[in-house]
């Protein structure tokens, strides 16, 4: 559908409350765009007197902040509905401070204030907004010591001010102390006094991580109230760029505790990394293509990452042309309710639609099943067991779960993984290996078919609750990790565990056989406190061995990808050359450096490396940060180089960050690619893939070649779950 562009001037433009609406500001030319996003985009081209000059910092109470551009001199709220503008006198800086802001109650409220922060000094510049007295003031308030008295610690700093439940809550921020401060703001009479009082501990994230190079860099937090609620929203990066992980907590104000969100349902969150003020913002939505996301922008306005909050996946996406070409330099959404009975209207749709609700129930033995409700029972139940079991012989991957799901009756007689259904699937997924995404809150691990893009489901077994994390993945086998616990070795398709030894912290790992073989060594890498290599032989060692490396002060921060070739370890260093340990069965620390620098590739953005070894040759591939460039180089043994490569012939290469696997093509069509653990949004559990032919992104529709979609991975999601590339083995 085209997009409708509108041009209006003055005032804000007749918005429909059927979506949600966002802002881009020119703030050079004055102009705003107000725009959708999803299928139905719409823009409006504006020229909004309140707004020229002006920045959107903020909304509260259906009131947007606004300062104006680029001093942050004056100060200012905007009623969108209303187009009522409230001026604040000029704040005077002694310095230029980065500010963020809150609005603790609606301007018409006698004990209303807008307040400031900063993180370049401890103060609060407050302005009481009481439309009783003649004139606004601003007062700069030091909360050094009181901060310094509850924290116990200096350089702590108050962020992301919000509101909720009538109360102003921020964050600190400082390398020893997290917590969430309850801002408390008692008027008394002309005077406004405010103090700082403990409220909650920052919810944790999961920094369990492996391995270590897909660990956050960092976590950027944002503390956001809506009425009675109160959300923290972390946001990890795996390096100064690129979004690895979100997470999404809500208080429990009972129990005083975080409670991690695993559902947004009709709401969204919109957070602005892409200017020099970052903001969250936050919305109950009626349109439903965006509803159940934390949209983040970023890449100065140029790329848009949506977070799904149930299914734990991230896509991205470009932002409209309009958008685009626009020049915007800063960006917001609208929180304020646009028609009184948008709410009620739909609520009306979520009664008149049907819906399947599934929900767990315990059944005999204390076996957990699924079914649906309502009073009506399904013919499946009149049919003999034994012709249930019959029919699901017939039965493989989602339909066999599906079917499960269906009563307790169907449940017991067809047990998750049964010798039949794990026969048939042997069968099925010969030709490639398959996207294992790990979820450890349901133990569930998800099997996707690259070519058919069916799924599989398997249950984790209950030795394996808790968070564990993926090492690496080859021969059928999952090397996995839980911090402060066990590593194991983990078959999902057997259900085969081998417990290894307690280990030191390792950043990286690989291993030359199944668990299985008497020839199985495991070999890690650490650089903490000092470089060393561990190995451990699963069939004869009760312990782990190791050896110090000593580079003479001129070793690599880490090593990438490990993969043994015959008894060598082959090993991507930080600079993006390769560095090989020679025969690892000897009891002795030859190491040698195969080649030394990254190879000359024609990425523009920060490039992303994975290793695989193909027969005798290392291969690396080179892919951009939006997958606009994929390029494969082989290693020079005699050059100790990197030489650029064309194509892979009959081979085709898996990529993930915790395995990247070189195989033989079972099949004509999937020869020459490279297959990223990535869906296409809109297609359901399409694997996306990057023909070395055509130079461009294709998925399969049953062995079947489709289209290509795009030059790069725009329109794809990636599992934020633990995932990687595995070998079904049956043994």
């Amino acid at each position: 559908m085209e997009p409708r562009q509108i041009s209006c001037d003055q005032k804000l433009p007749s918005l429909s409350a059927s979506h949600q609406w966002f802002i881009a500001q020119i703030l050079e030319s004055h102009t705003q765009i107000f725009y959708t996003l999803g299928n139905q985009q719409n823009y409006y081209h504006c020229r909004i007197n309140e707004l020229r000059g002006r920045r959107i910092r903020a909304c509260f109470h259906g009131w947007v902040v606004l300062s104006n551009h680029p001093d942050t001199v004056l100060w200012s709220l905007w009623n969108p509905l209303t187009s009522k503008l409230i001026r604040l006198p000029p704040l005077i800086h002694k310095a230029k401070h980065s500010h963020e802001c809150c609005l603790s109650a609606p301007p018409d409220d006698q004990g209303s204030v807008l307040l400031l922060t900063t993180i370049e000094v401890p103060t609060i510049v407050f302005c009481r907004l009481d439309t009783t007295r003649k004139k606004f003031k601003w007062i700069e308030m030091s909360y050094a010591k009181q901060l310094q008295s509850i924290s116990g610690v200096d350089d702590c700093f108050l962020v992301t001010p919000t509101c909720c439940n009538g109360k102003v809550y921020a964050m600190t921020t400082g390398p020893y102390y997290c917590f969430v401060i309850h801002v408390d703001i008692v008027v008394e009479g002309k005077d406004v006094v405010i103090s700082l009082l403990p409220f909650v501990e920052i919810p944790d994230t999961s920094y369990n991580r492996c391995p270590s190079h897909n660990s956050f860099d960092t976590i950027r937090s944002f503390l956001k109230g809506s009425y009675m609620e109160l959300f923290c929203v972390a946001v990890c990066f795996n390096d100064e760029t690129r979004i690895g992980n979100v997470y999404l907590f809500k208080l429990d104000v009972t129990s005083m505790t975080w409670e991690e969100m695993v559902d947004l349902k009709d709401a969204i969150f919109f957070i602005e990394l892409a200017s020099d003020y970052s903001a969250c913002y936050y919305n109950s939505t009626v349109d439903s293509e965006l509803e159940g996301y934390v949209h983040i922008l970023g890449e100065s306005g140029k790329v848009m990452y949506s977070f799904h909050a149930k299914d734990k996946t991230m896509s991205i996406s470009s932002m409209p042309c309009t958008v685009l070409e626009s020049q915007a330099s800063a960006w917001a959404m609208l929180e304020c309710r646009l028609e009184v009975d948008h709410v009620e209207s739909k609520l009306e749709e979520k009664d008149n639609d049907t819906e399947l609700v599934v929900r767990p129930v315990k059944g005999d033995n204390n076996i957990e099943f699924d079914i649906t409700t309502g009073e009506s029972q399904s013919h499946l139940l009149n049919i003999p067991v034994h012709i249930l079991e019959t029919i699901m012989e017939l039965c493989v991957g989602i339909e066999y779960i599906r079917f499960r799901a269906t009563s307790k009756l169907c449940y017991l007689a067809t047990p998750l993984v049964n010798k039949t259904t794990l026969s048939r699937l042997q069968m099925y997924s010969l030709v490639s290996p398959w996207l294992a995404v790990l979820d450890n809150y349901q133990r569930i691990v998800t099997l996707i078919d690259p070519i058919r893009s069916d799924r599989y489901y398997i249950k984790v077994p209950q030795k394996l609750k808790g968070d564990y994390q993926i090492y690496c993945s080859k021969y059928g086998w999952l090397l996995m990790y839980q911090l402060c616990g066990p590593m194991v070795f983990f078959n999902p398709f057997s259900n085969d565990i081998r417990e290894l030894p307690r280990a030191p912290y390792l950043q990286t790992f690989c291993f030359s056989a199944p668990p299985t073989s008497a020839d199985c060594m495991v070999v890690g890498f650490t650089s903490y406190p000092k470089w060393h290599v561990f190995y451990h032989i699963v069939s004869r060692d009760s312990a782990w061995h190791n050896f110090r490396l000593d580079f003479g002060g001129d070793g690599p921060s880490s090593y990438y990808f490990p993969t043994f070739s015959g008894r060598d370890v082959y090993a991507l260093c930080e600079n993006k050359g390769l560095d090989v340990f020679i025969d690892m069965l000897k009891d002795d620390d030859s190491w040698e450096t195969f080649v030394d620098k990254a190879p000359k590739h024609s990425c523009r953005s920060p490039a992303q490396y994975f290793l695989s070894i193909c027969g005798q040759h290392q291969l690396l591939v080179v892919v951009g940060k939006f997958g606009e460039s994929v390029e494969v180089f082989k290693a020079n043994e005699y050059t100790e180089e990197w030489e650029k490569i064309n194509g892979l012939g009959k081979h085709m290469i898996f990529i993930s960050d915790t395995s990247c696997i070189c195989l033989d093509a079972k099949l004509p069509e999937m020869e020459n690619k490279i297959y990223f653990p990535r869906l296409l949004c809109n297609g359901g559990t399409k694997i996306v893939f990057y023909s070395l032919e055509t130079c461009r992104y294709h998925v399969f529709d049953d062995r079947n070649i489709q289209e290509s979609f795009g030059a790069d991975l725009f329109g794809t999601k990636l599992h934020c779950y633990p995932h990687t590339w595995i070998e079904p083995s049956w043994s």
